[in-house]
């Protein structure tokens, strides 16, 4: 009789797989995207690394994430509009989930 093992690890529930994509510099920082798919359907992403010089980018940051994940996991891509006011942020958060994505093999 097999166990299931601890439930945090990475592959569960069952059939979704995670990966983070390479860590972005930016102009006031970087960022990293983890990404979370089930077969080819992208189901969450998040930013477990960001690093900001300044307060105000970090409030920045926080604004823009719920805004460009709603865009990902509405497109099913990582080719989504950027953030207005929020370019850099938008262009490092696009590049990290697209070589998580290519790290999982989903186009």
């Amino acid at each position: 009789k097999r166990s299931a093992g601890p439930a945090s690890v990475p592959t569960a529930p069952a059939g979704v797989r995670s990966v983070v994509g390479a860590t972005e510099q930016y102009g006031y920082g970087q960022l990293a995207v983890k990404v979370s798919v089930r077969g080819s359907r992208i189901t969450d992403v998040t930013v477990p690394v960001i690093q900001v010089a300044e307060q105000y980018s970090q409030q920045l940051a926080g604004q823009a994430f719920p805004v460009l994940r709603s865009e990902v996991l509405s497109a099913q891509t990582a080719r989504i509009n950027g953030v207005s006011g929020a370019t850099y942020t938008s262009e490092a958060y696009a590049a990290s989930l697209q070589a998580a994505l290519d790290k999982l093999h989903i186009k």
